[in-house]
């Protein structure tokens, strides 16, 4: 069996789920959220970030100790064997096959308002060198996504900063926001835009698919999660209150265009482009790591093609080279207009809940005490609100799951492998 190397510490590893999570919804929710909510927007963030704490403990308990190419599809199958193994990467491969080129085409996007060019071709680009950064020896593509995560939070610092000095030196609304919070709690405003802010907290169960990868997962796998939560969690606070802060004409999809565009004039919007970019390239290169170890984990159980399991110097090519085509041809199918990306996308989003829901199962079978699996039960109770509270349609997740029952039935079992040896 091929295997993957052992290239990531807890500074790249940290580094690599921050650009996984850290996403163009920072630069866009916070304006959305203030625009339902107003104030009370800033404790959505705050609730929000509560109710993901158990979801990533037991994300991070689970991935320390069934470390795997497979992420938490292997915790899956640890806990209830290849059938649930299969329908967990299903799901995930469900979500971010059509997810990431619609990343992609964002960035595109926003570079064909400020520039021109073609959307569909920048975001054909964007994937494009995602695909290469990561045929680089592994070593050398941690380093890629430290420096990468590096300039994204310079990036974001910078914005952020300059975006609250100007609002907080401009009419002295950073009071008047204090004032607007200090008001009673409203429980219907603040769960208003909870489901929308809920996906800036995806991301980290895209990010355990690279485990496998890390030199010391029992230590750094936990240290990586609860490191990058709290530094997103800190960007995604900051950003809420300087949107909240400048007022309703800030309440935007785009509201640091708004904010910055007095002062920057014609060239906020490049500026916002370039960082967007910035962004995006940080959170593929990142993502497809991460994916093309799934599709590497899926061929090892037989569900793919045999010759998506090699590596060649500790490197997925041909998974990176399928999922690289895959993408591309999601973003071709846009420009001829055959999918809406964008309804698809707002049905795959269920699948994210699921896979939760599934993990925190895991964490109640393969629990070794009495806390940890009734953490496991808190967290699927968790999990079981929010899907209730989303009403999101199941045709979609249901298609894969029957998909994925399907090729179990039908693909012979690996004589060993990371699900079948436990």
């Amino acid at each position: 069996m091929s295997t993957l190397e052992k290239s990531l510490g807890p500074v790249s590893g940290t580094a690599m789920m921050l650009n996984t999570v850290l996403g163009v919804g920072i630069l866009t929710l916070p304006g959305l959220a203030a625009a339902q909510s107003g104030a009370d927007s800033i404790w959505t963030w705050l609730l929000c970030a509560l109710a993901n704490v158990p979801l990533l403990a037991v994300f991070a308990l689970l991935a320390s100790r069934f470390p795997e190419a497979g992420g938490v599809a292997h915790i899956a199958g640890c806990a209830f064997g290849r059938p649930a193994a299969l329908v967990a990467s299903f799901l995930f491969l469900g979500a971010v096959f059509l997810g990431l080129p619609s990343i992609a085409l964002t960035g595109g996007n926003y570079l064909e308002a400020a520039t021109g060019i073609s959307a569909t071709k920048a975001a054909a680009a964007l994937v494009i060198a995602a695909s290469l950064a990561n045929l680089a020896i592994p070593r050398l593509a941690a380093r890629i996504g430290s420096v990468a995560a590096g300039f994204v939070i310079v990036f974001l610092i910078a914005l952020v900063a300059l975006s609250f000095v100007l609002v907080v030196g401009g009419d002295g609304s950073l009071a008047a926001t204090g004032a607007a919070l200090s008001q009673p709690f409203s429980p219907a405003l603040a769960f208003a835009p909870f489901m929308l802010v809920f996906f800036a907290f995806t991301g980290w169960e895209v990010a355990l698919s690279t485990t496998g990868e890390f030199q010391n997962p029992k230590r750094d796998v936990p240290l990586a999660v609860a490191i990058s939560f709290v530094i997103a969690v800190g960007f995604y606070v900051v950003c809420a209150v300087t949107v909240v802060a400048a007022g309703p004409h800030a309440y935007t999809a785009a509201p640091f265009a708004a904010i910055l565009g007095p002062v920057l004039g014609p060239n906020a919007g490049l500026v916002i482009a370039l960082g967007v970019v910035v962004l995006i390239a940080a959170n593929l290169f990142a993502a497809f790591w991460a994916v093309s170890r799934m599709v590497l984990s899926v061929a090892r159980e037989g569900a793919m093609p045999k010759f998506l399991d090699t590596t060649r110097a500790g490197v997925p090519v041909a998974a990176i080279l399928v999922n690289c085509g895959i993408f591309l041809a999601v973003i071709l199918a846009d420009w001829e207009g055959l999918v809406d990306i964008d309804g698809l996308i707002a049905k795959a989003g269920q699948n994210f809940f699921i896979i939760y829901g599934m993990s925190a199962l895991a964490l109640v079978r393969l629990g070794r005490t009495t806390m940890e699996k009734a953490f496991g039960l808190l967290s699927l109770a968790i999990v079981a609100g929010i899907a209730a509270y989303a009403g999101e349609h199941l045709f979609y997740p249901l298609v894969l799951i029957a998909a994925a029952l399907l090729v179990h039935r039908w693909t012979p079992v690996p004589i060993a492998g990371p699900v079948a040896a436990k």
